[in-house]
């Protein structure tokens, strides 16, 4: 049994992907069962069933077969030119893993030193490896500067060995996720939050290769990246159960640049993607249909829980993913769900006097009359606007259902009935709003911009 241990750069990504490497050279030389990664606040533990002689001699054999070439160090974001040239293995070339069996002291970086703090061959940049040693992209020409006569964007370089960057190149290449955002790189790379065996480290290998080299052609905002990306592989989202998601945003503009870095918590995310296949067809509608802001909206309701914020979604959801000839609504199931996560009360969301006013209120959003539920939503509890709306649209209601009737008898098609709630129904609804206001208001607005159920319509 030996322990290999990450340098402790600094550098959540770098520590992660240095790890994901050995722990791929593990699983190579002794099986998935030998290996475990556990995460030890700012350094990460691999523990490989074997014997480090074994264990160099897999990692120098790997790194002839996958590294002998630039293809991998070209093709990976925040590398180039002289960098990825760098970073090819020889046949002469032999490395050690002997300097991870020891744990490094937490020390300051000399600027002579490679970030890793190894004393072996050095090779930079390593913007590839962490985004965090890149200056953010700005737009307004402040950071460029002037290079042998030439206007550029300055970069934070530093260099790190050559073995932990091929070891990061392993981590990138089985454990990262790479994909294409218009004219930006994303890399996300999972973050393990506490020990993860070699078992699932193989899970999350085979999974990076669903998105890899994925080119979304949409300006999308980079607060739905973890959203939309996990929502593209809903059947094995479970995987990523165990890890935070650490999302690099690269652009490239006279060299790589960070556009955005987050370190996300996606327990939230996965509970969305996991509880309906509704779910993550929504996310999809919306982003073929370029409904970016019920898709942030969407966003703010799964990552905060907000009432407010599920509102304004069900009324963006509806405008944005509605064409000409149809009015589309939400799905009853991912209706239901976000209710349930903005804690409403599951005796209101299922009351049927509610369900019968939101029939009622339903047959005018179809009608594309959105004003009862705008009143409805913007109504305070401190105010006669909600019953008031309630009373002018129920009498609007009667009179449409009159004209309704005389059409039918006269020979005409009616497709779309407003349906009339019954007195005790109303009286239900008063009732209600009395002791919960504000859920009441919310359930009947969202089950109304959502399609009936088959009992609804039965």
């Amino acid at each position: 049994m030996i322990t290999l241990y990450t340098p402790a750069t600094g550098f959540p990504d770098l520590e992660a992907k240095i790890a994901y490497g050995l722990a791929r050279i593990g699983i190579e030389a002794y099986g998935s069962d030998k290996v475990v990664i556990e995460n030890c606040n700012g350094f990460y533990a691999i523990t490989i069933d074997g014997e480090i002689d074994s264990i160099n001699q897999t990692f120098n054999m790997v790194s002839k077969r996958v590294l002998s070439s630039v293809y991998i160090p070209f093709n990976t974001p925040g590398i180039a030119g002289r960098s990825a040239n760098n970073m090819s293995v020889n046949n002469e070339e032999n490395f050690t893993l002997d300097f991870y069996t020891s744990l490094f002291p937490y020390s300051i970086n000399k600027n002579i030193e490679p970030v890793c703090r190894h004393k072996t061959t050095k090779i930079g940049n390593v913007i590839g490896f962490t985004a965090a040693t890149s200056y953010h992209h700005r737009r307004n020409g402040i950071d460029i500067s002037i290079q042998q006569q030439i206007p550029r964007r300055p970069t934070n370089p530093k260099k790190i060995c050559k073995t932990c960057g091929l070891l990061s190149l392993l981590g990138i290449w089985f454990a990262s996720f790479i994909f294409s955002i218009t004219d930006k790189e994303v890399m996300i790379t999972p973050i393990p939050r506490s020990k993860v065996a070699g078992q699932d480290l193989e899970q999350v290998f085979s999974l990076q290769h669903k998105v890899r080299k994925d080119w979304i052609n949409q300006e999308i905002p980079q607060t739905l990246i973890p959203l939309i990306f996990l929502s593209k592989i809903p059947s094995s989202s479970d995987i990523l159960s165990k890890f935070d998601l650490f999302i690099a945003v690269l652009s490239r503009q006279q060299g790589y640049h960070v556009d955005g870095l987050f370190l996300i918590p996606i327990g939230d995310y996965l509970a969305f993607i996991k509880a309906s296949p509704y779910n993550p067809a929504s996310v999809e509608i919306m982003l073929r249909g370029n409904a970016f802001n019920a898709l942030q909206e969407l966003n703010q309701v799964v990552f905060t829980k907000a009432q407010t914020s599920l509102l304004k979604f069900a009324r963006l959801y509806v405008q944005e993913i509605s064409s000409n000839n149809f009015v589309n609504l939400l799905y009853p199931q991912t209706a239901k769900y976000l209710l349930e996560v903005t804690m409403i009360k599951s005796e209101i969301i299922e009351n049927p006097a509610l369900l019968s006013l939101a029939r009622t209120l339903r047959y005018f959003i179809r009608e594309r009359k959105y004003g009862y539920a705008d009143d409805i939503r913007n109504a305070r509890k401190d105010s006669k606007d909600f019953e008031e709306t309630i009373v002018k649209m129920l009498r609007e209601a009667e009179l449409r259902r009159v004209q309704q009737e005389q059409d039918k008898n006269s020979g005409k098609e009616v497709k779309n009935w407003v349906h009339l709630p019954n007195e005790e129904e109303i009286k239900e609804i008063f009732r209600l709003t009395n002791e919960d206001f504000e859920q009441v208001k919310t359930a009947l607005v969202i089950l109304a911009f959502s399609f009936p159920t088959k009992k609804e319509e039965d």
